[in-house]
């Protein structure tokens, strides 16, 4: 999408090749130890899955696809980042917003050693670069926001570098980790919207995502050097070439493949997110769930409700510091009691934030050719992030880890719905079926499509325990059975009334496989 030109179809197709060709995922399964309040040994990456989201508070994982819940690290995701830090071997690229790791500041909270495990890679010579937010209140920053006190924990040996004055903040959230080994298993992008902070990790709402691949996170190093102002691995930033901010220029791949999906990757403010975050919402077929601590940018808004005023159902959760602008009025209007203002829930935690950023299309995967989606990352929808902040954004199209995140947000408004008197559980708008469209025709084949009164089905799968089901539009299973993979099956859909359904075949062996039909 975003294309004006022939030439610029040219330059994407021919980078998506080159990027395909590149790419050398192995089979080989890495696992780490992964710390959730207990040691617990944890598979990390394995074959065909190579993108790990994590939500800092509950889950709802009845609204789960089989085999597909979400994981959240309560008061433990800087545990599990101490994990994946410790198993770096040449180098840490870290650009992060704010530091802090004394327990009593702002929020408070429990925070672990991380500079410790910092420091110890150090030692174990891992090179280190850092670019954070300056905290220098002479300078004009406010360093009651962004203290940047863990900063001062680290070995003075390390490298470190503010934004320039001239930028608006630094705001990324991000570690490559071994972005330039030899070996690509060992490149790691660990990103999302957490600030490395008490409040951050024990109380807010955050998530996060880490995606084991070598090109997107070469791509997140070009981007890194820019700001840096070099590419040399653990060496000190050249002043003389380093660019924040609107000075950025547009040098970085946006279109990735990773396990089969379609990944997208922009920097604020060189490649006008807004613009992607906007086209990304023009997208929905039939569901858009949002979560939103800075929403004030009102060209952000003006696509939801549209999306509303042509039948998309829209829920979302805003936080509290966005109220008094243009964009609540908006959507307050639009959506009405679907809208809820995070300030906290009492019996979790009373002084918490709303700190996600990210908006889900057609999580459930059933509108019909639905692209179902997450758009997360560091920007909040405002003119700064858009115009002269540091910002990264991931757009991951993958309809699994969509439905992990719907987990998370459908947990996150029955929990504030219910605080607020009226729970509201969003199964009836959203079908939790998040399955994957079958990618070759010959495993699943139904026809006619669309269909009277029999729908015939083949298959191309091995196995004899092989079975279907059936859903509505509701999300209610209306037909289920057995299948023979030795011959045409022909169910009977005489008794269906008409409408869009969902055919969902499984095998002993838990693979699945989904495909829509129309009955007349």
């Amino acid at each position: 999408m975003y294309i004006c030109c022939f030439s610029f179809l040219k330059k994407i197709i021919a980078d998506s090749i080159i990027l395909l060709i590149m790419k050398k995922i192995s089979t080989l399964v890495l696992l780490a130890l992964l710390l959730f309040g207990s040691a617990n040994a944890q598979n990390i990456f394995g074959p065909g899955h190579h993108i790990i989201c994590y939500s800092t508070h509950p889950v709802d994982t009845t609204v789960a696809r089989p085999h597909n819940n979400a994981k959240a690290l309560i008061r433990s995701s800087g545990d599990t980042l101490i994990a994946y830090i410790n198993r770096a071997k040449y180098t840490l690229d870290i650009a992060l917003y704010d530091y802090v790791e004394d327990s009593t500041w702002y929020e408070g909270g429990y925070v672990p050693p991380i500079h410790t495990a910092i420091n110890n890679a150090y030692a174990r010579g891992v090179k280190i670069r850092w670019i954070h937010n300056p905290s220098d209140s002479s300078k004009g920053f406010n360093a009651a926001i962004t203290p940047n006190y863990g900063l001062a924990l680290i070995n003075k040996a390390i490298p470190t570098l503010p934004s320039a004055s001239y930028s608006g903040i630094m705001h990324n959230k991000f570690v490559v980790i071994d972005g330039r080994s030899s070996n690509p298993d060992d490149a790691i992008l660990w990103t999302g919207c957490m600030n490395w902070e008490p409040g951050q990790i024990c109380k807010d709402i955050n998530n996060i995502i880490i995606f084991q691949d070598s090109a997107l996170a070469h791509t997140y190093l070009t981007q890194f050097n820019q700001m840096w102002g070099d590419s040399v691995e653990g060496g000190q930033p050249n002043l003389t070439k380093s660019v924040f901010g609107p000075k950025e220029k547009n040098i970085t791949q946006h279109n990735f493949s990773i396990d089969g999906y379609w990944i997208e990757s922009y920097f604020s403010p060189a490649d006008q997110t807004s613009n992607h975050i906007i086209s990304t919402i023009q997208t929905a077929q039939s569901e858009l769930d949002f979560e939103m601590f800075t929403f004030t940018l009102q060209a952000d808004d003006a696509p939801i409700v549209a999306a509303i005023n042509r039948g998309v159902n829209v829920h979302g959760i805003m936080d509290q510091s966005s109220l008094g602008y243009t964009p609540y009025t908006d959507l307050s209007n639009a959506m009405g009691s679907n809208l809820l203002i995070y300030s906290g829930l009492p019996g979790y935690y009373s002084n918490g934030i709303c700190h996600s950023k990210y908006i889900m299309v057609d999580p459930c995967d059933y509108s019909w050719n639905a692209d179902p989606k997450i758009l997360t990352g560091s920007h909040n929808w405002s003119s700064s992030a858009n115009t002269v902040n540091d910002e990264n954004t991931v757009i991951v199209h993958d309809s699994s880890i969509v439905n992990q995140y719907y987990q998370a947000f459908h947990a996150d408004f029955l929990a504030l719905s219910t605080a607020g008197g009226t729970p509201v559980n969003l199964v009836q708008t959203c079908i939790p079926l998040g399955v994957n469209e079958v990618h070759n025709i010959d495993e699943v084949t139904m026809f006619p499509n669309p269909t009277s009164n029999t729908l015939k089905v083949t298959l191309n799968i091995p196995g004899s325990n092989i079975t279907y089901s059936i859903y509505n539009n509701l999300g209610q299973m209306v037909q289920s059975g057995k299948l023979d993979a030795r011959y045409v099956n022909t169910l009977n859909t005489d008794g269906l009334a008409s409408g869009m359904y969902l055919l969902r075949v499984q095998t002993g062996n838990t693979k699945e496989f989904t495909g829509k039909f129309i009955k007349q």
